[in-house]
């Protein structure tokens, strides 16, 4: 207790003024909305090129299982490339002008941090605007989605994640097609609540969930999880526990789709829900 007391005493000239320092520039940001942008700006750059460092080491010590997923995801490109021409060959003379007409187009990116923890948890990922990402593309795994692009600066983007309270998508039971809303209560990282699907329905534990497509920005079809429980809500709803299909805890590779024609399908919903 002598010993910090001397510290103190030996340097306090020293501790006031960082005090002091540390306080002006909390005034500063707080009532300043340029230098506080600014200093977000670099607090993200710096940040990010942390988290990319540490990516860099974490990369090296796994890519015997980054190989094994890559490896994973080509086959699974090369099966669905064959199904599409298989389809081609099969009906050449019944496709129509739809089918040729490119509505998504996706990106691959890492994984450089990540929270499960939290109540409201993001994603960073190690590409940015420079490399074409934009605000509110889709972002999935080999296992399903995982959220939606938020920010984006010129190297990096961070996503609002499957596994935030603020994050809430269309799915679907596969098997029928009943469709509700999907979010996350906090409670546990591998199950979400699925709601508004009517109590006449006919639902069981093992059922795939899927998107809806409705959404503008996930495709149809993208893996979501099972139904792992439900009961009824009120007598007219179920509340269904779906269990995610992806862990996210273990999340390295993902991959960003952009859906060409959003713009067009929110300003026509937009006009119509005003007119």
């Amino acid at each position: 207790m002598r010993n910090l007391l001397k510290i103190l005493y030996a340097y306090h000239f020293l501790i006031l003024f960082i005090v002091l320092e540390s306080l002006s520039l909390i005034l500063i940001l707080e009532n300043n909305q340029f230098q506080r942008a600014k200093f977000i700006q670099f607090a993200q750059s710096v940040s990010g090129n942390l988290y990319g460092n540490i990516d860099n080491f974490k990369a090296y010590l796994s890519l015997k299982e980054a190989n094994k997923v890559l490896a994973s995801e080509n086959v699974n490109l090369r099966n669905k490339l064959e199904a599409i021409h298989k389809v081609e060959r099969e009906k050449k003379d019944t496709l129509i002008d739809k089918y040729y007409k490119q509505r998504y187009t996706y990106m691959s990116a890492r994984v450089i941090n990540n929270s499960v923890n939290k109540q409201y948890n993001f994603i960073t990922l190690n590409k940015g605007s420079r490399d074409g990402v934009i605000q509110d593309m889709a972002v999935i795994s080999p296992s399903g989605i995982v959220g939606v692009v938020e920010g984006v600066s010129e190297n990096y983007a961070t996503v609002l994640a499957v596994l935030n309270r603020n994050f809430k998508v269309s799915a679907k039971i596969k098997k029928n097609n009943y469709f509700g809303t999907l979010s996350w209560n906090g409670l546990n990282s591998e199950i979400c609540v699925l709601s508004d699907i009517p109590h006449h329905v006919k639902i069981a534990k093992g059922d795939t969930i899927i998107t809806s497509g409705f959404s503008n920005m996930f495709p149809e079809g993208i893996q979501i999880g099972i139904i792992d429980d439900f009961d009824l809500k009120e007598g007219n709803f179920y509340t269904i526990k779906v269990k995610l299909s992806n862990d996210f805890r273990s999340l390295n590779f993902v991959t960003l789709i952009d859906n060409l024609i959003r713009k067009d399908q929110f300003q026509l919903e937009k006009k119509t829900a005003h007119d």
